[in-house]
């Protein structure tokens, strides 16, 4: 533990006195005690050492609880002399559109460590928390200092815990009740932070069972996979990886020759695991989506033989060979005057259903 400094102490009114306060003039004009211990204290003003309150010589008070009951007075104080005790939440705030965007993506479609105020007196003009005692049972339990609302006595008490040596049972923290548990007071420092700033989660405090109106917020920067066809039948796919397309683009053409954009979830089949899996990689699905949809589309990937092959460990034309081509992966275009070219009709059999899951068409 820290070295304390008695910057505190309560005099004989029982009032919480700070030592800068207290001069050489007045210092005898009270009387001073501990918080701890509730022995007398004498007020140190010198010109060498930083000024503070000590116990007599032989006095035995180790100061193992004075942070914590300091930390609980000085709260009690701030809260009950003052209109406005803040509290911020810092939360994870998804994305307004994420609960319907074919394209969210849990783990990435949120705004991290976003701050929400709020205040613990009043918000808003309606009175939130007036009233606040110590140590005052409530249930099975008995916080440190509990909230309560005199004007609305049916409104939901407030736990506020200041962790000084243990932090609060899981049995506490997962009862129900809301609770504002202090992070670990090492110093008086860490108290004045708490006055000066109120409670703010995760810097100074945790949060438990508050459940706080989060801010609307609209993701701009999500990277999608975006389907691009062209007159001649090709396509060609700006992955996500590739950062090229982004969310707010989902209604916005990005290429001013292409005939139809659509934006996709899924992705390339590189290792033939869809292929295996009779499953449609994303030219696959863009294809047959817009064939289905009743556009006229002759395209190499929609042929019965262009197939994966697990030597070249890619999709290639099985035919590429007796056709006379140079390549075993021909232009896509090359369907358009090939003789050979036959429509896969097992990539027809997914129904339209099934793609409308993964695609949505940007606005011609």
């Amino acid at each position: 533990m820290r070295d304390i400094k008695y910057s505190y102490c309560l005099n004989e009114n029982n009032e919480l006195v700070h030592i800068s306060s207290v001069s050489v003039e007045n210092r005898h004009s009270h009387t001073y005690h501990c918080l701890e211990c509730g022995q007398p204290l004498i007020a140190k003003i010198g010109k060498i050492k930083v000024p503070h309150f000590a116990h007599a010589a032989g006095t035995a008070c180790d100061g193992e609880s004075y942070l914590h009951k300091l930390a609980k007075r000085r709260i009690f104080d701030k809260f009950m002399s003052s209109d406005s005790f803040p509290i911020t939440f810092v939360r994870d705030v998804p994305c307004q559109d994420s609960d319907h965007c074919l394209y969210c993506e849990r783990d990435y479609c949120f705004e991290r460590d976003v701050s929400i105020p709020s205040n613990l007196r009043t918000w808003k003009g309606n009175v939130v928390y007036d009233t606040c005692r110590e140590e005052v049972s409530i249930g099975d339990f008995r916080p440190d200092l509990l909230l309560t609302c005199s004007t609305k006595p049916d409104r939901e008490p407030a736990f506020i815990e200041v962790y000084k040596t243990h932090e609060s049972t899981q049995e506490k923290r997962m009862s129900g009740y809301k609770m504002i548990e202090t992070k670990k007071i090492e110093d008086e420092a860490d108290i004045d932070a708490i006055i000066e700033n109120g409670f703010v989660e995760g810097k100074n405090c945790q949060l438990f069972n508050f459940h706080p109106k989060l801010p609307d917020i609209k993701k701009k920067d999500m990277p999608i996979d975006r389907f691009i066809l062209f007159r001649n039948g090709a396509a060609i796919i700006h992955r996500a990886v590739d950062y090229v397309v982004m969310c707010d683009k989902l209604n916005k053409r990005v290429d001013p020759n292409s005939v139809r954009e659509l934006n996709m979830r899924g992705g390339i089949d590189i290792w033939g695991s869809l292929a295996a899996n009779k499953q449609l990689d994303s030219y696959q699905t863009g294809l047959v989506y817009l064939l289905k949809k009743g556009l006229v589309i002759k395209n190499c990937i929609l042929c019965k033989f262009y197939r994966f092959n697990d030597f070249h460990n890619s999709y290639i034309c099985i035919l590429y060979k007796s056709l006379g081509a140079q390549s075993p992966k021909p232009r896509q275009s090359m369907a358009n005057t090939c003789p050979r070219y036959e429509l896969n009709q097992e990539l027809m059999n997914h129904p339209l259903s099934e793609l409308e899951k993964e695609v949505s068409e940007v606005p011609v």
